[in-house]
């Protein structure tokens, strides 16, 4: 069995290509190795550095929300202390000009009063509180004092001894007599 001298020949030269192509290969794989340890040290390296401005971002983030969260509840207290005034305003003009907005203010006073008692251990709230209540006895003492003016400007009493008649008077068609009789 004779194998030929060039088919033997280009046997030898393939393997020896062959061999060449392999250490390349080796040769290659070795310095990929160095090129990949050396980033993964780098890597490591900024990573190590980079863990401060990690933490100190954090935190700053942190204290963002935090300030988000405070002014958020702030614009809330503010909102009730600006209703305040609001209602304070109406309730000092009277009942006399618009009962409705009038009553619509004491409703709001009211609800200031009880959001204010959910506070209480804010120094401004024992203020606004004591100032919301006033208002409040303001406002009644003038609705007492309007529904007064409105009673005596539409009846006219006859009293008897201890007898009285009032005649009350609604408009036109819409009169009534009230005995109020001991």
């Amino acid at each position: 069995m004779g194998i030929r001298p060039l088919v033997m020949e280009s046997l030898a030269e393939r393997a020896a290509f062959m061999r060449d192509s392999l250490q390349k290969n080796q040769i290659i794989t070795e310095n990929m190795v160095a090129i990949l340890g050396s980033f993964d040290h780098r890597l490591s390296a900024l990573e190590t550095a980079m863990r401060p401005t990690q933490i100190r971002t954090h935190s700053i983030r942190r204290a963002h929300e935090n300030i988000d969260k405070t002014l958020k509840a702030a614009e809330v207290f503010l909102s009730k202390f600006d209703l305040s005034r609001q209602a304070e305003a109406k309730i000092l003009r009277g009942p006399h000009e618009d009962l409705e907005s009038y009553l619509e203010a004491v409703d709001q006073l009211r609800s200031i009063v009880q959001f204010f008692s959910s506070y209480k251990s804010l120094k401004s709230s024992i203020g606004v509180l004591n100032h919301a209540n006033n208002l409040l006895s303001k406002a009644i003492l003038k609705l007492e004092e309007e529904f007064r003016q409105l009673l005596t400007s539409y009846s006219i009493g006859w009293c008897n001894g201890s007898n009285c008649i009032w005649h009350i008077s609604g408009g036109p068609g819409k009169q009534e007599f009230v005995d109020i009789s001991d």
